[in-house]
């Protein structure tokens, strides 16, 4: 059999030389079905793979980007497009975040993703300027750490959108969201267990007084 995309002589289900995949078989449900939620998600390995990545070793995940390497990982465009169908999803259920309440309009649902992004980018690139990383450079990092955050505390806003009725108590898991986000950040650069404390608290004070500032001339979202 030969590959349909370099024609090289294929004597498994990878070719040698392209690495194109060759399944086999008719069409029917199940693989389409498969290959849906493959090519969406990559369910077969490289999601929860990724997930992982981000979990247990956030560093990689940026410093790979930073330094110019592409497609072994996820890049943060398909970390934010994942976090964002989590979120359609999301208020398909309930229309509210961890007790954030935005309007029922599509487009304002994004409202809560892309303003955690910008305001903890702008926080980042202020408090580690010794770093010496560009602003779009913290625009990566906070893509990946808050739409990771985003699908890790899916779950858990679901349950309590349907199981509490009082924003004021999900609300309270806005606040380990926020922080497990500003931690993740610290980790992609080298601290001291004293400096990375120390930096996670200003960041989380910088973070909320902008947050509480916007709220008070604005309103809520």
């Amino acid at each position: 059999m030969k590959c349909s995309v370099c024609s090289s002589e294929m004597n498994d289900k990878y070719c040698s030389k392209c690495g194109q995949y060759y399944k086999g078989g008719r069409i029917n449900f199940i693989t389409f079905l498969g290959d849906l939620f493959d090519s969406v998600f990559s369910l077969e390995k490289s999601f929860f793979r990724n997930i992982r990545i981000g979990l247990s070793q956030p560093k990689t995940l940026v410093l790979n980007y930073w330094n110019g390497f592409r497609k072994y990982y996820y890049s943060p465009g398909k970390f934010f497009t994942i976090a964002s169908l989590f979120l359609v999803l999301h208020y398909s259920i309930a229309n509210d975040f961890l007790g954030l309440v935005v309007t029922s309009n599509i487009s304002s649902q994004f409202v809560i993703l892309l303003s955690n992004i910008l305001l903890l980018t702008f926080s980042s690139f202020l408090l580690y300027i010794q770093f010496k990383k560009n602003f779009f450079e913290h625009l990566i990092l906070n893509i990946y750490n808050v739409s990771l955050w985003i699908i890790i505390f899916f779950p858990i806003s679901v349950i309590l959108s349907l199981t509490v009725n009082n924003n004021p108590i999900e609300q309270y898991f806005y606040i380990p969201f926020h922080i497990l986000i500003i931690i993740w950040n610290s980790k992609a650069f080298e601290l001291t267990k004293a400096k990375r404390f120390l930096f996670v608290t200003i960041n989380l004070l910088m973070f909320y007084g902008t947050l509480l500032f916007i709220v008070y001339k604005f309103g809520e979202f």
